[in-house]
């Protein structure tokens, strides 16, 4: 739907060119000569694309990404001026405004804008867009423009990077006076959304051989709980060959968007596949996930193939990978299906069967993917502190797991990282041999409302240990947040699509037990099978004694900020329990084995210098480092009398000195 609105725009504006409908006087005069060059910018794509106001459509994004620039055309269904602004947080306030519109003698308009208030506008000194094109047909205002990456401009430009972005926009019914002053008040529209600009819905192109495979939850009815997992067992179609699985795009139930937070598929696995599982697809019954009731049947389906979360847009894989579907070609008959569904209202009745549509083709790629799960174990001893503005929560997938590995290691091409409410930031590091490698995946403006996969290219090698790390902003929290499946509850993980597909499915670790408790400065009675029924009570310090560890994290812990600090320490340097298995749930090694955080004797800081004009001019350097230290430059005879001579250490001080104001 989305992409046919785009298309129609231009659609339209062709066809009454044809019948010489609209107003030739809203039009350029380079179109209305039909110069080559303007036919040629009116049709330009981009990349990706996006409906920005929902399903209303009345402003569109295309946009494309290179090594330099990135390069937008909005649409907007307006004859006044349009606003796109490049935001990470909900205001137009330090965000990178671009404003523009077509004046009544077919002028096309775009200005660099920046906003101090979040209510006014202000053009930029450095005016860092550049208009490609612009025009005005069938009342609809369509800019093309771009802007480098990078401009260099800090104080009223933002970089655009691989983060998450709110893309704000905004029309008016008029256009800017002759002075061209924008006055923001004066807006008809506006509203946001979060986008990945390195990424997006990709223009789709089907195969006409090419199947589409829905699973759904057989159109169950949500009970009043505020959190639910719901799971069902479906069975792949009957397929003459072996097909992969290329892509798969969220299908939410008109109306229910707010209740969906995630959709999983898992395979599933058995000596006696069809004995053990056919039985739950006849029945199309579905049950709460991971409690009493759930069928023995449904734990033996471990490994993920597809997920979605809250926000995501479709994926597609690269052209050389495939998910291999069916049992005899490496893949699974039987996949269960897992929604996670949020009704904190408790709203009755609600009746949905939103799925997954899966696309399938019998064009086979060159490698057979498959899918890891790395980061921190869900686990109620995942533990965050109240009140901490920032605090970090690791999860490693290490070596003893990676050396099961194929010799040439696996290719990562996709990940989706997640996290619940109080996530801020995700960041994966690579580490081999002590050495840390390029930053596989960075977001230092996650939001917990667009979670979708994201394009990321690095080879794992046996040996390799990853590092997935949470940030989280819990000051609006006043006790402990533990991990697990609710919204209020934490999560720290990633989940990678990579190629050759091998038995690996999930690679993850939590702090055993004893380093939590040290954190805590407490320590507990040993449990023995006639204590077992009390739970884990503590036993020193005295004051605190036979409370239940529950009780003294919501009790006592949460005004302990000298506990959250070894907290944070154990999280990042204490040993943490690895927990690896393939997708039949075989243990790849010992569950619970304890190995240590790896050395890093060679870190990795990524240092952009494109805005350092010394980056690349050792002249203007050196002749800046010695009229900083009033020091005579090369080929002078003389000292200056009021220069005294620095003791060599005090020269390397003062040469970081200076180039941190330029780093």
């Amino acid at each position: 739907m989305m992409k046919l609105t785009c298309s129609t725009v231009f659609l339209l504006s062709v066809s009454s060119l044809v019948d010489s409908v609209i107003n030739i006087k809203t039009l350029p005069p380079d179109l209305r000569r039909f110069s080559p060059g303007a036919s040629s910018a009116s049709q330009w794509k981009g990349d990706h694309y996006a409906i920005l106001d929902g399903d209303r459509g009345k402003v569109s994004l295309s946009w494309s990404v290179d090594k330099e620039f990135i390069n937008f055309k909005v649409e907007c269904m307006s004859t006044g001026w349009v606003a796109l602004a490049l935001s990470h947080t909900k205001s137009i306030k330090g965000a990178d405004l671009f404003i523009g519109w077509v004046t009544p003698n077919g002028h096309a308009v775009l200005k660099d804008f920046h906003s101090v208030d979040g209510r006014s506008v202000r053009e930029d000194s450095s005016q860092d867009v550049e208009l490609i094109y612009g025009e005005e047909v069938e009342r609809t205002t369509i800019l093309r423009f771009r802007r480098k990456l990078e401009t260099c401009d800090l104080d009223d430009d933002v970089r655009v990077t691989n983060d998450t972005f709110r893309v704000i926009w905004a029309y008016s019914e008029v256009d800017p006076g002759e002075e061209e002053v924008v006055v923001w008040r004066e807006l008809h529209r506006a509203g946001g959304r979060l986008l990945h600009l390195y990424q997006g819905e990709p223009r789709e192109a089907l195969e006409t051989s090419m199947k589409k495979w829905v699973v759904t939850s057989n159109q169950m009815t949500l009970p009043q709980k505020e959190t639910l997992y719901w799971c069902t067992i479906v069975k792949l179609p009957a397929l003459a060959q072996k097909h992969h699985m290329v892509g798969y795009k969220p299908k939410i139930q008109t109306g229910n968007e707010r209740f969906v937070h995630h959709m999983m598929l898992y395979e599933c696995h058995d000596s006696s596949p069809d004995q053990t599982f056919s039985k739950h697809v006849d029945s199309m019954a579905g049950y709460e996930c991971y409690t009493p009731n759930m069928p023995d049947d449904f734990l033996k389906c471990r490994g993920i193939v597809a997920a979605w979360g809250l926000g995501g847009e479709p994926f597609s894989f690269p052209e050389g990978a495939g998910y291999p579907l069916g049992e005899e070609h490496g893949g699974a008959t039987y996949y269960m299906f897992e929604v996670h569904y949020e009704n904190p209202g408790l709203h009755p009745n609600i009746a949905d069967n939103s799925g997954l549509e899966l696309l399938l083709t019998p064009h086979l790629r060159a490698e057979d993917s498959s899918m890891l799960t790395v980061g921190h174990d869900v686990s109620t001893l995942h533990l965050v502190p109240p009140g901490q503005p920032s605090f970090t929560s690791v999860g490693h997938c290490p070596a003893q797991c990676t050396s099961t590995l194929p010799e040439n290691g696996i290719r990562v091409f996709a990940g989706l990282p997640h996290t619940h409410l109080l996530g801020i930031r995700v960041k994966l590091r690579h580490i081999r041999n002590g050495a840390e490698l390029p930053t596989p995946f960075q977001d230092n403006y996650y939001d917990f409302n667009y979670q979708t996969m994201r394009h990321m290219e690095f080879n794992l090698l046996p040996g390799d240990h990853l590092i997935t790390e949470c940030v989280y902003d819990s000051t609006e929290r006043t006790g402990y947040t533990r991990g697990g499946i609710r919204a209020e509850d934490e999560m720290c993980m990633m989940f990678l699509h990579y190629y050759p597909a091998v038995n690996l499915a999930q690679c993850v670790s939590k702090l055993p037990l004893k380093n939590l408790l040290l954190a805590m400065g407490v320590s507990l009675w040993p449990v023995t099978p006639d204590t077992r029924h009390l739970g884990l009570r503590i036993q020193s310090p005295d004051k605190y004694q036979n409370l239940t560890l529950s009780d003294y994290l919501s009790a006592v812990l949460p005004g302990d900020l000298d506990a959250a600090m070894r907290l944070q320490e154990a999280n990042l340097h204490h040993s943490h329990v690895a927990e690896c298995y393939d997708f039949g749930k075989r243990n790849i090694i010992a569950d619970g084995t304890e190995f240590s955080s790896p050395k890093i004797h060679t870190p990795y800081y990524n240092i952009d210098e494109t805005c350092n004009p010394y980056a690349k001019d050792d002249k203007l350097f050196l002749e800046t480092f010695q009229k900083h230290l009033n020091l005579p430059l090369e080929g002078d005879s003389e000292q200056p009398s009021s220069s005294p001579s620095l003791p060599p250490p005090v020269l390397p001080v003062i040469l970081v000195q200076l180039l941190s104001r330029y780093l």
